[in-house]
């Protein structure tokens, strides 16, 4: 009758379960007909109350729905991405990730395909793109690391002309450019199988196919290679490579395995059995007239890598769009984090002298003319100009009434937490450990002015962090309690006597430093 979500309000529950006994009691007990009309009335108001809630929205743990992927959203993405990269000051940084972004464009606008075939060392990678390629394009041998670098081939351009597809319709006649990457056996000893597993794991998220080789039924590193393969989220097909070297049976006992614990990793359909470089056959040829000489020599046999070549056309005849497009959004979506968190080093680096500069005026200024006490309200104006700069720095142009409500969130939280007396006393602590510091007590409350105003800066700048890009000037207001709680963090964290000692050095000096220019000036 009702959602079932209604009844998980307890008290409306708990009224209904009341009324209904109360009715109940007063038929049993034949009581004064009154009861049973407060009874009803409780009993149609618990109703209606119950309708009410089942018509309020109910929590759902569905997602909010994604904005699908296309080429547009691509470069949309790739849009955004390019006008980061040129907020990067650091020229050869900067360069760098231009030349990614150029390539993903490129590789968009080309219709680059690619694959890329890995596998434990000598399990026939090299043999499964001969065999693809139709030619010998690298080196086979049984040794471990043939293939020491990462090579690429042409596997081909497919001229398409989509009819009747809505999706491909709207590209027209497509030409795709298809490569075969022949990357490093993963998981190979040392330092050398460690960089070419490293490098392998990045031809992976770069690609828009994977082709698994082995030799056999999965052992436990391979299921591993593979596993750390599929994360990378790319369509994998297995390739059971070197079928020739077992009987029919078996054969099919191990494809049976492979698809029984490769299950939750490739599709059943994308499992197929291959004979790259079959082992050739003796073959020995008798004369017709001399029975007893014979000739042999070694035949030759043909690659049997039909499977898989018609698993990758099948593939990229169905989903050649989709799986390219995905690929693409990953290296994008790849690239602004990588120039996201490089363009928050950047500014890390460009806040950490704006604090100093800051803490260096606080307690230059609290030296010169000391007060009977801390007083935060006194710094307010330093506090409210170091902020401005902080938020024009992250490009969040803060107007001087946010900056001074920020700073009283800071102070507040200061206040709250008794930082004033803490940084007080551990300062005095540490300068009493130094000779040369210890002479200058008076300088206590100089460098602890200059010592919450570190950590306050430090927490605006955690704080500015954690607003997304598109946040507004109102989203940023209404956090300010993320910013309370980042200034209990950064001061719990300031509480460490490596800290205390390495600030108090550097602080010292540069109060010497602000009076010795004070001093040169007048």
């Amino acid at each position: 009758m009702f959602n079932s979500g209604a009844w998980r309000h307890p008290g409306l529950f708990l009224l209904f379960v009341i009324s209904v006994m109360a009715i109940a009691a007063s038929t049993l007990t034949n009581l004064l007909s009154d009861w049973q009309v407060i009874g009803g009335a409780v009993v149609l108001c618990s109703m209606w109350l119950l309708v009410k809630n089942r018509q309020l929205p109910q929590p759902s743990d569905r997602s909010a729905p994604q904005t699908p992927v296309d080429r547009h959203s691509l470069q949309r993405d790739l849009q955004k991405a390019n006008q980061l990269i040129a907020k990067i000051g650091d020229l050869s940084d900067r360069q760098v990730l231009e030349k990614q972004a150029e390539q993903i464009a490129n590789n968009l606008a080309q219709n680059q395909f690619r694959i890329a075939v890995f596998g434990m060392g000598s399990t026939g990678k090299t043999a499964v793109i001969n065999a693809l390629m139709g030619r010998k394009v690298g080196n086979i041998a049984a040794t471990v690391g043939t293939t020491p670098a990462t090579e690429i081939y042409d596997y081909g351009n497919e001229h398409r002309e989509d009819r009747g597809n809505s999706k491909s319709a709207l590209l027209g006649k497509k030409t795709r450019q298809i490569s075969l990457i022949d990357t490093p056996g993963i998981q190979e000893m040392g330092g050398n199988g460690q960089v070419r597993e490293a490098e392998a794991l990045h031809v992976a998220r770069t690609s828009d196919l994977l082709v698994f080789v082995t030799s056999g039924d999965l052992s436990a590193t391979e299921y591993q290679a593979l596993t750390n393969l599929c994360r990378v989220g790319k369509r994998t097909i297995l390739a059971f490579n070197k079928t020739d070297s077992y009987l029919p049976k078996d054969r099919e006992a191990i494809i049976t395995n492979l698809r029984h614990h490769a299950q939750e990793l490739v599709l059943a359909e994308d499992i197929v059995a291959i004979a790259a470089q079959p082992a050739p056959i003796k073959v020995r040829q008798y004369g017709d007239m001399e029975p007893d000489r014979f000739r042999e020599w070694l035949e030759p046999i043909a690659p049997e890598i039909a499977p898989l070549k018609q698993r990758i056309e099948a593939i990229l005849s169905g989903e050649w769009e989709e799986l390219l497009i995905a690929n693409t959004h990953q290296q994008i979506q790849a690239l602004l984090e990588e120039t996201q968190a490089k363009l928050k080093q950047l500014r890390h680096a460009k806040a950490e002298k704006i604090v100093m500069r800051f803490q260096a005026i606080a307690a230059t200024t609290v030296f010169a003319n000391p007060l009977p006490g801390l007083d935060l309200v006194a710094n307010t104006a330093i506090n409210v100009q170091m902020l401005i700069e902080l938020s024009r720095l992250y490009e969040r142009s803060f107007s001087v009434k946010q900056a001074q409500k920020a700073a009283a969130v800071i102070a507040q939280s200061f206040v709250q937490m008794g930082c004033v007396e803490l940084a007080t006393t551990a300062i005095a602590n540490c300068l009493k450990t130094n000779a040369i510091t210890y002479a200058i007590g008076g300088s206590v409350q100089a460098l602890s002015a200059a010592y919450l105003i570190r950590v306050g800066g430090l927490s605006f700048v955690d704080y500015l962090d954690t607003l997304e890009e598109s946040s507004t000037q109102k989203d940023m207001a209404n956090t300010l309690s993320t910013l309370r709680e980042l200034c209990q963090k950064n001061f719990s964290n300031a509480q460490s006597a490596q800290f205390l000692t390495s600030f108090v050095g550097s602080a010292v000096k540069q109060i010497n430093h602000g009076l010795h220019i004070a001093a040169s000036s007048s």
